[in-house]
């Protein structure tokens, strides 16, 4: 064998030359990692997360997740074991979510979607978080009435109302990531004096279904846009006046679809509220104070008429993840998705 060069040194220049690949083959490595988020993980593999999570709820086995070490578990705002909570005990069939936003930064998922617990609909909503193809944190929350939120409900309305959100025009104008972060810092603080343009047919949901709220009866409602009803879905609004968290956590900027996923706590009252000849009740936030003026003075209208079966005025929390699709340099969908908590409530997911 031919050693002779075995000993030779590798020469100054080249030295330099292979230390400066090692290290551009380092920041491309992580940068790629920051384009993939914490997690390293895509958007495909951030969809399958979720999907394996959906999976395993219907096997009623959450040892088959790719779960970190350590990881944070939430239901409906309380800390469990996954095998301890009733998700992964009752749910008989879920499907692909019917809505899903996925920011590959944050190394975050939103999902929607309705579930079936043995042939009952509910509303199954949360988040995910992925750090090094494992699941770190999930936030889950499952909506099985309108009691459970007061807001509107509809889990059969929910895929056909979520799927145009999922599939936006291909020839939009998406917006920038810095307009999306705008919008996410405005959407719980009513002092941000951000303005935002609504589509012309902007799509507003609560809890899956469209919302037609005929009002209080017996009592003046506020004016609808030009050429809407009341017996027609409200329209998307950014108001000014709109409850605030300074806490509020960012949950998804999902740059390819538009969305704005973020978690807020509402504290408000839950008051009686008539629909459609039934006599339910309703969450408004406290800070909302004409909108909850209107319900007092209704209350004691028709405490005076001597109507029965009131439900008494009573304190709440409402955890909160709205959702806002943005593009076209204007807003196209708005959701809010809240699960009612007691009086004072915080948020288990806030440091």
């Amino acid at each position: 064998m031919n050693q002779r060069g075995a000993g030779k040194a590798v020469p100054s220049n080249m030295t330099a030359w292979l230390i400066a690949l090692v290290f551009a083959l380092a920041w491309i490595s992580v940068a790629a990692q920051a384009q993939t988020g914490e997690a390293g993980c895509d958007r495909p593999c951030m969809a399958g997360m979720v999907d394996q999570v959906l999976t395993s709820m219907v096997a009623h086995n959450p040892d088959t997740l790719p779960l970190a070490n350590i990881y944070s578990a939430t239901e409906n705002s309380h800390p469990a074991a996954l095998g301890m909570m009733t998700l992964w005990r009752t749910v008989t069939k879920a499907g692909k979510p019917s809505l899903l936003a996925i920011d590959t930064n944050l190394g975050q998922a939103y999902f929607a979607l309705a579930i079936s617990e043995a042939g009952s609909s509910s509303v199954l909503w949360g988040r995910i978080k992925v750090a090094d193809r494992k699941i770190s944190e999930l936030e889950l929350f499952i909506n099985r009435s309108r009691g459970d939120h007061g807001f509107s409900f509809s889990a059969d309305q929910l895929p056909a109302n979520y799927k145009k959100l999922m599939f936006p025009p291909p020839g939009r104008e998406k917006a920038t990531h810095e307009e999306l972060v705008k919008l996410a810092q405005a959407s719980f603080d009513a002092s941000d004096p951000l303005h935002v343009d609504v589509g012309a047919n902007c799509q507003f949901t609560e809890l899956g279904w469209r919302v037609v709220d005929p009002g209080l009866d017996d009592m003046p409602q506020p004016p609808l846009p030009a050429g809407f009803t009341k017996d027609m879905p409200i329209p998307c609004m950014f108001p000014p006046f709109r409850p605030t968290d300074l806490k509020a956590r960012v949950i998804a900027i999902d740059d390819d679809l538009g969305f704005v996923v973020v978690a807020g706590i509402v504290p408000g009252y839950v008051y009686p509220y008539p629909y459609l000849g039934h006599m339910l009740s309703a969450f408004i936030p406290k800070d909302m104070k004409d909108a909850r003026d209107t319900q007092e003075q209704w209350f004691e209208k028709k405490l005076k008429e001597g109507k029965s079966g009131l439900l008494h005025p009573s304190p709440a929390t409402g955890e909160t993840m709205q959702v806002f699709q943005f593009y076209d340099g204007k807003l196209q969908a708005s959701q809010i998705n809240v699960y009612l908590s007691g009086p004072d409530a915080h948020s288990q997911w806030v440091q």
